[in-house]
């Protein structure tokens, strides 16, 4: 079961009330599951960028090193595609997307 997006900061506590949502959320979708475990709770960051695209691709100064994050709230979503285009990359194939749109070079102020 994945959560859901809140703004709150890099120093935001966990929200038991959210956790409190998703279970319910679960319980009422889901026949038969149980209480949640709270040793298993977990809240993470999601990478979000200014203008709200990932970063996909290869690093133009070191060769070896390849780019695949920013996905903020739909990571699973964009998961399958961002593994295939990396993959392409890897390979020495041109990728099946344009990625000049997610290119980290976006982001230089000069």
């Amino acid at each position: 079961v994945a959560g859901k997006v809140e703004l709150g900061g890099v120093h935001a506590p966990p929200s038991p009330a959210r956790w409190s949502q998703i279970e319910r959320e679960t319980q009422a979708v889901i026949e038969g599951v149980g209480a949640r475990v709270p040793a298993s709770d977990w809240m993470g960051f999601r990478p979000t960028l200014p203008d709200s695209l990932p970063v996909i691709g290869r690093s133009r100064t070191l060769p070896c090193v390849y780019y695949a994050f920013g996905h903020q709230h739909v990571g699973w979503t964009l998961g399958g595609i961002t593994g295939q285009l990396i993959a392409e990359l890897v390979q020495g194939k041109q990728p099946s997307v344009d990625l000049a749109p997610y290119d980290l070079a976006r982001f230089r102020m000069w």
